[in-house]
């Protein structure tokens, strides 16, 4: 094992190389976790992945001992090795999430799900891109969201009606039921956030759908958010309407979450 991890350190070089040779402080340690679970067909293949880049010690290691736990759950015989054109980005992304356990989590989800044979073949190259492009608020809105693509959430934009023809002008977009608002650090980014899950095709929020249950557009309506949004006055003739759309998960973005993030 410690020839594994020497060359894996001599060929990369920098923080690694750094962290082997003075193998009696702490930040060698997380190397080492990282492999000594790793089933020895896997270990082996590591010597060959040469650019591995490592930063952030600690993430590596919270994010090792997550996917330790992971990997014990994966049957011996199901065990592989993953593939570097997912593993290794995913592990170069690691140290850039030593303040967010929700990604964390989700980059040690990916690498399990590449290390089981049932799963590995929809790993999808872009879900490391992915990761690196959403908050940990985001993170957090696709644990709740539907797994299938046939699910809808009901989503309201809320307009001020001008009259006499003149239009409409939009006072809020994309507003949806407050328990997704209550697991969000930042709950006014709402809309942004699910604009950029639709900028990444996890979800769609088509213009000509919505939901038949009205009562359900009911619920947000009538809700704080929106009657704190209608106490601007209004001019004659106006008046404030809220426009109906819904919510779905993309076969993609069902893929991404039964990879990343169950």
């Amino acid at each position: 094992m410690n020839e594994i991890i020497g060359k894996l350190a001599e060929e990369s070089g920098g923080v690694l190389k750094k962290a082997y040779t003075d193998v009696v402080e702490p930040s060698a340690k997380p190397v080492g976790i990282m492999l000594s679970f790793l089933p020895r067909t896997i270990r082996l293949g590591l010597s060959k992945w040469e650019k591995w880049i490592i930063n952030g010690e600690e993430s590596l290691q919270l994010t090792a001992e997550a996917l330790q736990e992971k990997v014990e759950k994966i049957p011996e015989e199901k065990q592989c090795e993953p593939e570097p054109y997912v593993a290794v980005p995913a592990i170069q992304q690691i140290a850039y999430c030593f303040d967010s356990e929700v990604l964390r989590d989700m980059y040690a989800n990916l690498l399990a799900a590449s290390m089981n044979i049932d799963k590995k073949w929809r790993v999808h190259p872009s879900f490391v891109d992915i990761i690196k492009q959403i908050t940990p608020d985001e993170a957090k809105l696709l644990k709740i969201l539907p797994r299938s693509s046939k699910e809808y959430i009901a989503v309201m934009n809320l307009k001020v009606d001008m009259g006499n023809g003149n239009g409409a002008r939009m006072i809020a977009r994309n507003i949806v039921d407050e328990e997704y608002y209550d697991i969000c650090d930042a709950p006014d980014n709402m809309s942004s956030y699910l604009e950029n899950l639709c900028r990444l095709k996890i979800i769609e929020i088509p213009e000509d759908l919505h939901i038949l249950d009205d009562k359900i557009y009911s619920v947000i309506e009538n809700a704080l958010r929106i009657q704190q949004l209608k106490t601007v006055a209004l001019e004659d003739g106006e008046k404030y309407t809220c426009e109906k759309k819904l919510l779905y998960v993309t076969d993609f973005g069902v893929e991404f979450a039964q990879c990343c993030i169950d």
